[in-house]
């Protein structure tokens, strides 16, 4: 991190969040030596599926990671839900993904998995599942601890950079060290743009600005700054950017407490589009931001095309996010950091604190008292 950005952090929560987001790559990067890591081997017996068992930031990297797993032959599927679904069985690998090692539905899938003796692998920062994996209720698994003592949301570099070394060790990445390479390459020289707004408040210096984004887009800040009055609307195209909607809804939902409308190209066409024939007077409260990726598919960029003009009069601001970079790995994050800037700087602009969740912390309180 540079001088220029240490002395420039706002102060209170947003500061936090915003130091945390600007080390995604340093997270990414260290994530190479988390304990736990050289002991992943393929199971003795050969697994057809994996199933990435988790709830929010713990979840999503499973989400992430679908670009990689593309040409493979065994798949990874996101359970967010408790228990397991009815076909996983003992050549489903089931991985359970809790950052704070307490998630009730991840360890109820857990618990599934050896009652139907489901090969086993975790990944946390300790809690419940590590004392699980030290053996405690059944057999022991082998478990990838991760940095403990942050906000889940804000653990994605370890947690996402655990799974795609994981997933390497089990032969299903190749070429890990140069994805992942690439992707901390791309983030950092991303995290100036994206982090100060132009004619920022957060420098002392009058001289430094924001400069412009490579892609060609609206910087963070600023299209914040659109959204703090509006409902935003994330349309993804194209598998790169489907995870990182789902991330970028959930940030803004977190960080900014704010509602988001999702989604995805080419389902939304055949449900969502016809749904925004607003009145006069609402067509002023919805932004629309198109996040996209690789497009592989020349009928999934026609449907974004003509989806733009078949809308534009719904939405007076319609905004398109792109990714960055060479390799699967760093187009995904580049959206990623983009969105949690983007959420970061909406909650600064909404003058509210991006790191407490107190809602999630009274339900969790109610359901325990139940």
């Amino acid at each position: 991190m540079t001088q220029e950005h240490a002395q420039g952090w706002p102060t209170g929560g947003s500061g936090e969040m915003f130091r945390l987001i600007a080390a995604l790559p340093d997270q990414l990067e260290a994530s190479a030596d988390l304990e736990g890591l050289p002991a992943i081997a393929p199971p003795e017996a050969p697994f057809s599926r994996i199933l990435l068992c988790g709830m929010g930031g713990s979840a999503i990297a499973g989400d992430l990671v679908q670009p990689l797993l593309e040409h493979q032959p065994v798949s990874l599927d996101v359970w967010r839900d408790y228990g397991l679904p009815h076909w996983a069985n003992r050549q489903t690998l089931i991985l359970v993904a809790s950052y704070s090692g307490n998630t009730e539905e991840s360890l109820s899938a857990l618990v599934e998995a050896r009652r139907r003796g489901c090969p086993v692998l975790g990944i946390s920062s300790g809690g419940r599942l590590q004392k699980a994996a030290e053996g405690e209720g059944g057999a022991p698994f082998a478990l990838v601890t991760l940095p403990g003592g942050l906000p889940p949301r804000a653990s994605l570099g370890y947690g996402l950079g655990a799974l795609v070394r994981v997933l390497g060790r089990l032969g299903l990445v190749s070429d890990v060290e140069q994805e992942m390479a690439e992707a901390v390459a791309v983030l950092r020289r991303l995290n100036p743009v994206r982090l100060w707004p132009v004619g920022t408040e957060f420098l002392d210096q009058a001289t430094a600005v924001c400069p412009a984004d490579p892609a060609g887009m609206v910087g963070a800040a600023e299209l914040a700054a659109q959204l703090v009055n509006a409902v935003p609307v994330l349309y993804t195209a194209g598998l790169e950017a489907r995870g990182a909607g789902v991330r970028l809804k959930g940030q803004i939902n977190e960080n900014s407490k704010a509602p988001v409308c999702l989604g995805v190209f080419p389902e939304l066409n055949h449900n969502d589009l016809v749904g925004w024939e607003l009145s006069a007077a609402d067509r002023g409260r919805f932004v629309l931001l198109i996040l996209a990726g690789k497009l592989d598919n020349e009928r999934i960029e026609a449907r974004v095309r003509i989806t733009r003009e078949l809308l534009r009069g719904e939405f007076p601001v319609i905004h398109g996010i792109l990714a960055s970079g060479e390799r699967p790995l760093a187009r995904v994050l580049s959206l990623v950091q983009y969105g949690d800037y983007l959420s970061c700087h909406l909650a600064r602009l909404k003058n509210v604190d991006p790191v407490p969740v107190e809602r999630i912390g009274r339900l969790k309180d109610q359901l325990e008292n139940l």
